[in-house]
C-alpha cells in the first residue's frame, strides 16, 4: 500500500483535509516514544488503497520542537511515496517557507493550495500555472472544508508517486551554493540519502546534522571563516532563512492578483480610517484638547497614589490617601 504524508503549517487546513480524505478509517494515537499525536487513515478512491499519514503541523524542518523532529524524521527516514504539502492560499508567502525546505528532499511532492474559495471571496486569485512553474511540482487548488478538487489532488499525488524526484534548492547566493555543492557531493560519496537537504541543514548548524555527521563539520567550519554577511555576520541559519524569504517575496508575490474592485475598496478603507484619525489629531482645537487630555492621563496614572501637600511646618509631606 502506498503511503502519502500530509505536511503543512498549523491552521493550514491539514487536519480538515485528512478527515475529508480518510473519513471513518482514521485512527489516532501517539508516535513511538513521544507524546505527539499521530493520525493515519486510508483513502479508497484510487486504483489501490493509499495510507494517509497526517504529520504534526510545523513551520519548518528545524529540530526545535518535538513536532518538527517527528515530521522531519518521518519524511527523511520512512520515505513516503509522496508528500502532500498543504499551503494556506490566504497566507501564501508565509506557508511557502516550509515548502522551500520540503523541495530539498528527494521525495515526490504535490502542493494542495487550500482555502482557495476563501481567497477568491476576498477578491484575490492565484495563477496556479505560474505557481506550479516556479515550484517545479504539481499545484492543485482545493477547499478541504468543501471537499473541492480532493479527488484531483489525490490523482495527481498518485501519479507523482510513480516517479522519483530529486531535491532542489531555491537558494541563489553563489558562495553558499558552492559550499552546498561541496557538502552535497561529500554526502553522496558517503551514500547518504537526501544529500542536498542534509548539506543545507549542516551549513545551518542544525544540531541533528552536527551530531550525525561530525566528520564534515570541520570542512564546513573552515569555509565559514572566509564568509561574512554584512547583515547577519556568520549566523548561517539566519543567512539561509533570509535567502529563502527573499526568494519567496521576489518570485511568488506576483502570482497573486487582486481585483480592481477589491484594490479600490482596500485603498478607500485605509484612506478613510487614516483621514478620520488625522482630522482629529491635527485639528486646531480638538487636537490640542486631546493632547492635553493625554498628558493629564499620564500625569494622573503616575502620581495618583501620592498626594503632596504643605504641612504645618511648611515642608512638603508625602501622604497616602486614606
Amino acid at each position: 500500500m502506498k503511503r502519502f504524508a500530509l505536511a503543512g503549517n498549523p491552521n493550514s487546513g491539514k487536519t480538515t483535509l485528512f478527515n475529508s480524505l480518510t473519513g471513518s478509517t482514521a485512527h489516532v494515537g501517539n508516535w513511538p516514544g513521544v507524546t505527539v499525536e499521530k493520525k493515519d487513515g486510508v483513502y479508497k478512491k484510487l486504483n489501490e488503497k493509499v495510507s494517509i499519514i497526517d504529520l504534526p503541523g510545523i513551520y519548518s524542518l528545524s529540530p526545535y520542537t518535538l513536532e518538527e523532529v517527528v515530521a522531519r524524521n518521518y519524511i527523511i527516514d520512512e520515505n513516503p511515496d509522496c508528500v502532500i504539502n498543504i499551503v494556506d492560499a490566504t497566507n501564501l508567502e508565509r506557508n511557502l517557507y516550509l515548502t522551500t525546505q520540503l523541495l530539498e528532499i528527494n521525495v515526490p511532492m504535490v502542493i494542495a493550495l487550500n482555502m482557495i474559495d476563501v481567497l477568491n471571496k476576498e477578491g484575490t486569485t492565484i495563477d496556479i500555472k505560474a505557481l506550479e512553474d516556479k515550484l517545479g511540482v504539481p499545484v492543485i487548488a482545493v477547499s478541504a472544508l468543501r471537499d473541492d478538487n480532493l479527488d484531483e489532488l489525490m490523482q495527481k499525488a498518485y501519479e507523482a508517486s510513480k516517479n522519483p524526484r530529486e531535491g532542489r534548492t531555491i537558494i541563489k547566493n553563489e558562495e553558499i551554493l558552492h559550499l552546498i555543492g561541496d557538502i552535497t557531493r561529500a554526502f553522496k560519496g558517503s551514500k547518504v540519502n537526501n544529500p542536498l537537504f542534509h548539506a543545507i541543514k549542516l551549513i545551518e548548524n542544525d544540531d541533528l546534522e552536527i551530531r550525525n555527521h561530525e566528520n564534515l563539520v570541520d570542512m564546513v567550519t573552515e569555509f565559514k571563516k572566509t564568509f561574512h554577511d554584512e547583515i547577519f555576520g556568520d549566523d548561517f541559519e539566519a543567512i539561509i532563512a533570509d535567502a529563502r524569504y527573499q526568494y519567496i517575496t521576489e518570485h511568488f508575490h506576483s502570482v497573486k492578483k487582486v481585483s480592481k474592485e477589491k484594490e479600490e475598496e482596500q485603498q478607500n478603507v485605509k484612506m478613510n480610517r487614516s483621514d478620520k484619525i488625522d482630522k482629529v489629531l491635527t485639528h486646531k482645537v480638538f487636537g490640542l484638547l486631546l493632547f492635553a487630555a493625554i498628558l493629564f492621563t499620564i500625569f494622573h496614572l503616575a502620581f495618583a497614589d501620592d498626594i503632596l501637600f504643605i504641612g504645618k511646618s511648611g515642608i512638603f509631606e508625602n501622604v497616602k490617601p486614606s
